[in-house]
């Protein structure tokens, strides 16, 4: 059975992956008066996810903002949410990475859309993930893109905040 509605999580985790012509491509269908060159979009991205000491203009992983939690304890805490799902990450994929917060995410979309037996537990699920992970860092992190930038990524990460309010809200 093929889900009919567009999984959200796994359009943004496609979206803030490394660029490439695909990216590039999309990207210029629908913002085409924002879209730069691929290599520009490269390097907007590297310089704001990637470079700079101590740490990126906008790091992506949510150990970075916390000031009242260590980064162990949060990377635990995401950990143990994939392993009670029965997921597994790959070895080199950090845990509080917003690409892999995401694809769970998009993983839990996934399985509601294709009518998962415990729909409630799932929705649970979701909706505290997002209480204890996303929402508590994502509005960080877009004010910071926003201040170092006002091309795609910055956009991306105000609807992925904007997203996250709204089934907060729900």
């Amino acid at each position: 059975m093929v889900p009919d509605t567009l999984n959200v999580w796994a359009t943004f985790r496609f979206a803030l992956s490394y660029p490439d012509e695909r990216h590039q491509q999309r990207f210029m269908e629908l913002l085409p008066d924002k879209t730069p060159p691929l290599n520009d979009l490269r390097s907007q991205y590297i310089e704001l996810f990637e470079a700079g000491l101590p740490q990126p203009k906008c790091p992506l992983l949510e150990s970075a903002y916390a000031m009242n939690r260590s980064a162990g304890e949060i990377v635990l805490e995401n950990k143990m949410f994939y392993q009670n799902f029965g997921l597994r990450l790959d070895s080199r994929a950090a845990p509080d990475h917003l690409l892999t917060q995401i694809e769970f995410l998009a993983w839990l979309d996934h399985c509601l859309a294709v009518g998962n037996r415990d729909r409630d537990g799932l929705q649970r699920a979701q909706r505290q993930f997002l209480e204890r992970h996303l929402a508590n860092w994502i509005p960080a992190a877009s004010r910071l893109a926003c201040r170092h930038t006002d091309g795609i990524y910055a956009d991306l990460l105000r609807l992925i905040d904007l997203e996250v309010a709204r089934i907060l809200r729900d």
